[in-house]
């Protein structure tokens, strides 16, 4: 019995003349397929072996082996189609690749990598990265009377009773903490200012709590 999962391709690289490694983030965390000769113009799984693409295929049980009877779920052409979001899609796939470990839930955190990408890249690029603070280790706390702000360094609320430093404004952090418990059948209306304002806290929290810059965010 053939023994089939499903991943998605966050990381390809070269590999010997004409083949490719792909790296995928799987319901059972990230493995590597030898993807043997799919640079010819004529293999069967060419397109299918690109960056940014969810596949099925036969699962071995290792951490690498060569890709065999796979097809393309979901290619999101529309993303690739367009640089901004490649660049919003590209936030998540390097937080899978450079901070995920294999004590982490990966089928929860795979079902929502997914349908966050599949709702657009605007939400998945500020959402994951939030959602995934609890599960590193670094859970914000919302919790607080008279808020004014939220800290980076606390990860907490300020408010004028703890005094800590506010690195966001108020409205900054109601909209973090409807991000932070963000749910897949929320609707979240956010501008230009306000994601710049996102990313700036989370590009900031990820540095000072994980000692991590990321590339795609910068300019």
């Amino acid at each position: 019995m053939t023994n089939l999962n499903k991943g998605l391709i966050y990381k390809t690289l070269d590999y010997k003349e004409s083949s490719k490694l792909l790296f995928l983030y799987t319901p059972r965390g990230k493995i590597t397929l030898v993807a043997h000769g799919v640079k010819s113009l004529k293999h069967e799984y060419r397109v299918l072996s690109q960056y940014l693409t969810e596949i099925e295929f036969e699962d071995k049980g290792k951490e690498m082996f060569s890709l065999s009877k796979a097809k393309t779920i979901c290619a999101f052409d529309s993303v690739k189609s367009n640089f901004t979001q490649m660049k919003q899609a590209a936030l998540p796939l390097e937080i899978i690749d450079h901070l995920l470990t294999e004590d982490l839930p990966h089928d929860k955190i795979y079902d929502l990598l997914i349908q966050l990408l599949k709702t657009d890249t605007v939400t998945a690029s500020l959402v994951f990265p939030l959602k995934m603070l609890y599960l590193l280790g670094y859970g914000l706390d919302f919790v607080g009377n008279d808020p004014i702000g939220f800290s980076v360094k606390e990860a907490t609320v300020s408010t004028k009773e703890n005094q800590f430093y506010p690195d966001t404004n108020l409205e900054t952090t109601v909209l973090l903490s409807k991000l932070y418990f963000y749910k897949t059948t929320d609707k979240v209306e956010i501008d230009s200012k306000q994601i710049l304002d996102v990313l700036t806290f989370i590009k900031a929290f990820y540095r000072y709590h994980l000692e991590y810059d990321f590339k795609s965010l910068r300019e």
